[in-house]
Parts: C-alpha cells; sequence; structure tokens
C-alpha cells in the first residue's frame, strides 16, 4: 500500500483538494485535503467516485474501430495512421473549414481543449463547440467584455461575500464555498 498523495480534482472548476492512495497507476482511495487552501477538507460525491471511473469495466483503455456495426480493438499506431489519413482527406477536398473541435468548457476539466485547439489551429481551422455554448455563453461574453478576454473565468469570493443568493443551482451539495459562506452569513 502506497502513502497518500496530495493532488487535485479535475471535475469540475472548484478543483477540490484531494489526497489518493495508489497502488502502481491505479487509484485506490480518495479522501477530501483538510490542509487545501480553498476547499478545506471538502470533497463532492463526483471525487470520491474517481477510483470507480478509472477501473469501471466500460472505461476505454485502447482504440476501438468501428466495421459492420461492430467495435474491434486496433493497435495506437494504426489509429492515429487511419485517423491522419482520414484528415489529411478531408482537408484536401474540403480545406480547413471542414473541420471542427468540439470539447472542453462544460464543468469538467478543461485540460484537452488546449490540446484540440492547438491541432485545430495546426489545421488552419478556427472551429471550436463545446458545452459552453449551450451553459454558459452569457458568462463567456460577460468575460469578454469585463476582463478583455472570454477564457478568463473568476469564482465567487464566498468567503468574503456578505450576501449571495443562489437559485436554480445545487451549491449546498457540490460547492465548499458556499457551504461555508452559509455558516458564515
Amino acid at each position: 500500500m502506497s502513502d497518500w498523495k496530495r493532488t487535485s480534482c479535475v471535475l469540475c472548476y472548484h478543483n477540490c483538494g484531494l489526497e489518493v492512495q495508489t497502488e502502481g497507476s491505479r487509484i485506490l482511495k480518495v479522501r477530501a485535503d483538510k490542509n487545501h487552501p480553498r476547499t478545506k477538507g471538502y470533497l463532492c460525491r463526483k471525487g470520491t467516485r474517481i477510483p470507480f471511473y478509472q477501473t469501471h469495466k466500460e472505461r476505454l483503455i485502447h482504440p476501438l474501430k468501428r466495421e459492420g456495426g461492430e467495435f474491434s480493438k486496433i493497435s495506437w499506431e494504426q489509429a492515429i495512421t487511419e485517423i491522419a489519413a482520414k484528415l489529411k482527406e478531408i482537408l484536401g477536398t474540403h480545406g480547413p473549414r471542414a473541420l471542427a473541435y468540439m470539447g472542453g468548457g462544460g464543468q469538467g476539466s478543461h485540460v484537452e481543449a488546449g490540446f484540440g485547439r492547438s491541432l485545430l489551429t495546426g489545421l488552419g481551422s478556427q472551429y471550436h463547440y463545446s458545452a459552453v455554448a449551450q451553459e454558459l455563453s452569457g458568462l463567456f461574453w460577460v468575460n469578454g467584455r469585463a476582463y478583455g478576454r472570454q477564457n478568463l473565468h473568476v469564482g465567487a469570493d464566498l468567503d468574503r461575500a456578505k450576501n449571495f443568493l443562489v437559485m436554480g443551482w445545487n451549491g449546498y451539495v457540490s460547492s465548499a464555498g458556499v457551504n461555508r459562506a452559509r455558516e458564515r452569513i
């Protein structure tokens, strides 16, 4: 059994502090990090379920190719070669406007969006779509006007708030800051 290691959750923008116990690359247990400066020992159910997500029997761990309605396992080399050939074909036939990236945004980890956008830029396309268009488009517009950048996000400073209004949100369940502010106010 390994020691507990400190890290943070990537399943929403709170990035709650975690302590994880691992064996090799497998996460065995997760608990809240009481010394995390912002979340101070809070962790929602999504974070506590990380070991389940990592080891779920339906988690994709290798490339699959659909052939005749069935999926079969293929090598990474084959997957990359075939995808690259298809992208070249699309670019050659239709140009970069035929390509778009769908990813990032939403309330999860946004790390993949940086890589996806870089790939898209390298291929000459500018089309990026995400869940943000559905759920946070107004926020991005305001961020662009207020801060000069649409991708600069600020969180509510609930630790110093004198008042706050919550409507249509489960912050009592999913936000350490809301519960601390609720107790303080």
